[in-house]
């Protein structure tokens, strides 16, 4: 899950304006290091000394997860957390820069959950199985499946994430189109949703529907599952492509039309979205609950949330998964940062507690409640929201392909999602591809 409104900035907590780009120019040179089999300490001992960890994140800004520092810096005194972070669009190659590099000075860092196989296979995470044995009972299944491999627990889930569809009642209203419910078990189809928002188009509205994440897998992916068409790989570690069936090229012909048609809009980008609908311009829009503040904030728009639709004869799939905790093989600090990752992700209901407003729900069942209580949802133009989340986490979230090549198959869906979305065509565009994957992917079957 990939929120924009998240690290805007290159940002450095308790130490100035110093960016994670800096950090590794620093520190890319170190050598040696310890695999991701690593021994640990059987259980986690509080320095006697004043220690201090790196913690390289992209989930929140510096200033959002500053009270949650500060609460772990209280509660643990001789732990200073020096928080780095890049933008998400940056941070995953500074990242891997520094990670490949053994760079000594990484403790902790942000684990985009479906790249956490890639990670593992690269050594660059650690097997913390025997230090959380409750942490099946403490998470929400999704989390962790996507921070299992090969049945080790190799990162700690902190933060999930869910999706539903606003509308727009006052463009609904002016095409004759009738609000659809909260309710699960009314979900529209994605073809209803065409023709209906063909009706909004025609009434007037500029954009008759916008998704949230325009081109990213995160939010694209459930239509093709919902379509029949599974996650875009299978066989032996899902290292074969499989996004030429007949699943993917409707789900991906439905999405290209929505903008030959002049539904959806061609050339904004995944920062501009949120805006179009605060704007009061767009008919509907798929998108997560992490918008809902900006949304209220315009007193003047007038919308409600529905299940985020399927396909006519397909099942129900919604975008799920977020942030994880990893622990550096060549940290120094071991102890430290694995105290202060139990803290984010597993103590009295995790990091949660110490912010005042929630973007998605945390991945602790315990801290969940906080979320869910949150003045967002106290708004009735979001009636039905908290029942309808709770609902799509426990009978709908889909998992990202879950394959050490997803580095690579998300660089390249990515350019196939912008390829269909300005009208190239979906059957030559998905084979070409494959083909590409499939060269790309031959390294890890050597």
């Amino acid at each position: 899950m990939h929120v924009h409104n998240g690290v805007g900035r290159r940002e450095f907590l308790a130490g100035g304006l110093v960016s994670l780009a800096a950090v590794t120019l620093a520190g890319c040179s170190a050598s040696g290091g310890t695999s991701s089999s690593t021994k640990l300490p059987s259980k986690l001992t509080e320095p006697t000394k004043k220690v201090t960890i790196n913690y390289a994140g992209a989930a929140y800004s510096a200033a959002d997860i500053k009270p949650v520092i500060a609460a772990f810096e209280k509660a643990h005194p001789n732990i200073k957390v020096n928080y780095l972070a890049d933008p998400f669009e940056n941070f995953n190659s500074i990242l891997g820069a520094q990670l490949s590099g053994k760079d000594k000075s990484i403790d902790v860092f942000d684990v985009d959950m479906p790249r956490t196989d890639a990670y593992q296979n690269r050594g660059w995470l650690t097997d913390i199985t025997a230090l959380f044995p409750d942490i099946k009972s403490q998470v929400d299944p999704g989390s962790l499946a996507a921070t299992t491999v090969d049945g080790k627990l190799v990162a700690l889930p902190y933060q999930t994430s869910t999706n539903f569809m606003y509308y727009n009642k006052k463009l609904l209203k002016a095409a004759g189109v009738a609000f659809p419910s909260a309710d699960p078990s009314q979900r529209l189809t994605w073809e209803q949703i065409a023709s209906d928002a063909a009706k909004v188009k025609a009434a007037g509205a500029k954009d008759a529907i916008v998704f949230d994440q325009i081109d990213r897998y995160y939010q694209l992916q459930p239509l093709s599952n919902s379509a029949g068409g599974g996650p875009g790989a299978d066989g032996k570690d899902n290292l074969t492509p499989d996004f030429t069936n007949a699943g993917w090229v409707k789900a991906m012909t439905w999405y290209g039309d929505l903008f030959k048609n002049g539904l959806s809009p061609r050339g904004v980008t995944v920062s501009e979205t949120p805006n179009l609908f605060a704007a009061g311009s767009v008919g509907y829009f798929p998108g997560g609950p992490w918008w809902a503040p900006q949304f209220e904030a315009n007193k003047d728009l007038d919308f409600g949330i529905a299940p985020f639709p399927k396909f006519a004869g397909g099942t129900a799939a919604t975008p799920t998964g977020g942030w994880s905790l990893g622990l550096s093989p060549t940290s120094q600090n071991k102890d430290a940062a694995l105290i202060f990752m139990k803290f984010m992700a597993i103590d009295n209901g995790g990091y949660s507690q110490y912010l005042t407003a929630l973007a998605v729900p945390p991945s602790n069942l315990k801290g969940s409640a906080t979320f869910y209580n949150g003045a967002a949802f106290k708004d009735p133009r979001l009636a039905g929201a908290v029942d309808l989340m709770k609902y799509e986490l426990a009978n709908t979230a889909i998992i990202r392909l879950k394959s050490v090549g997803f580095v690579e198959f998300e660089n390249l869906i990515t350019k196939a999602y912008d390829d269909i979305i300005n009208g190239a065509d979906v059957k030559t565009t998905l084979s070409s591809t494959s083909a590409q994957l499939k060269s790309a992917w031959a390294q890890y079957k050597r």
